[in-house]
């Protein structure tokens, strides 16, 4: 194969206090075969003992490692991306476990079309005890191409599979930092930033040939906390994208409100359980009236953060 079809690789992994199981996931990545690759891990933990789990990597020349005191799940990756070298950004949560050929199977997508600026892949839920709780999933048989905003509602995948173009998360600023777990509006990271590709012109690639375990196991009490840290976060995202005047965002807002009204929600039936259907209207709407009282910034279509609106980047 051409050097070309090698581009560099480098795989964000960020976490908080779970040592052990980064390790196994970090573990997992550089069983890779793939030539050209290196792994940054963005550790937000309160102490040292995931820095003490990770040391066994320091000698290996593709492991990175980087503390930061700040918290947020999108400003973790925002600084893995910042201080990465990859052509391609590979992103995987702290407890995961790829597959050997995971990075192979991920450029293979991208070489599908050159206008691709995102493709996931399918998270399978490692063995857990369904009497007790779930673990969150997300699987699609066949290939699914996004070529405009308007199949968006067609491509729901996760962030713990995911790869995207160095140069599509320049275009778009990265990751909104408000939006996102341990960031104030929860969640949404990751459909917000869909949203703005399909946006861009960019194409956004389903795969099932590429895979990884999840081992993030939660309560049945977790889930429903899960549930409505979800739809909070994707009513305040869509919001922010009304606001911006992204006004071809409705008729997803419409498939989203066929979902609620017929009980079919990919999210619910991914994780394994099924929020009251007016918990999720609830969190929605106070979701959306949150996101809409919050200032954004119509350039970036990025949420304000309290450093913007202190330095008044903004007018």
């Amino acid at each position: 194969m051409k050097a070309e079809a090698y581009p560099n690789i480098s795989v964000v992994i960020c976490t908080r206090d779970r040592g052990s199981d980064v390790a196994r996931t970090v573990t997992s990545v550089l069983q890779n075969g793939y030539p050209a690759y290196e792994v940054l891990v963005i550790d937000q933990s309160r102490d040292d003992s995931t820095a003490r789990c990770l040391d066994a990597f320091r000698h290996d020349g593709r492991f990175r490692y980087l503390h930061s005191q700040e918290v947020g799940l999108s400003r973790g990756r925002n600084l893995g991306v910042s201080e990465s070298r990859g052509e391609i950004i590979a992103f995987t949560d702290d407890d995961c476990e790829v597959t050997t050929n995971w990075l192979q199977k991920l450029v293979e997508a991208f070489h599908v079309d050159n206008r691709l600026g995102l493709v996931f892949g399918n998270v399978l839920a490692g063995p857990y005890d369904s009497a007790k709780g779930f673990i969150p999933a997300y699987v699609r048989n066949i290939p699914f191409m996004a070529r405009s905003i308007w199949q968006k509602h067609q491509v729901e995948g996760i962030g713990a599979c995911m790869g995207i173009r160095r140069c599509v998360l320049d275009d778009l600023g990265g990751f909104d930092q408000i939006l996102g777990i341990g960031a104030p509006l929860m969640t949404g990271e990751e459909s917000d930033l869909t949203i703005r590709i399909l946006l861009a012109g960019y194409f956004v690639y389903e795969s099932p040939d590429i895979m990884l375990v999840h081992y993030g196991f939660r309560t049945w009490e977790d889930g429903n906390a899960t549930i409505k840290n979800y739809w909070f976060g994707t009513g305040a995202m869509f919001a922010k994208h009304l606001k911006c005047g992204h006004l071809s965002i409705i008729y997803n807002l419409t498939y989203l409100a066929y979902r609620w009204i017929f009980g079919r929600s990919r999210v619910a039936s991914s994780s394994g359980i099924r929020a009251c259907r007016l918990i999720r209207l609830a969190s929605f709407v106070r979701g959306f009236v949150i996101g809409f009282l919050t200032p954004v910034n119509r350039v970036t279509n990025h949420f304000l953060s309290q450093d913007d609106k202190t330095a008044n980047k903004i007018p």
